[in-house]
């Protein structure tokens, strides 16, 4: 089966995902979007938002992404 865009997006997506939350865990203090929503959004609420924003809807649509590459 040859690659597809889908394929590409949605592995890269995947791999983006994974990436945010091993960063997470290991240098949170690193990611300067997720230290910007603590400071506005508080502690709780800052990183809710960007664990849904930057983990959980990449993983989701990279997923949905391969899942079609693979359907056509």
């Amino acid at each position: 089966m040859a690659l597809g865009v889908n394929l590409i997006l949605g592995s890269g997506l995947v791999l983006y995902a994974v990436y945010m939350l091993v960063l997470r865990r290991v240098a949170a203090q690193k990611i300067n979007k997720l230290q910007a929503l603590v400071e506005s959004h508080g502690e709780k609420t800052g990183h809710t938002i960007h664990l849904i924003g930057h983990a959980v809807v990449p993983l989701v649509g990279g997923a949905l992404l391969i899942i079609a590459h693979f359907r056509t």
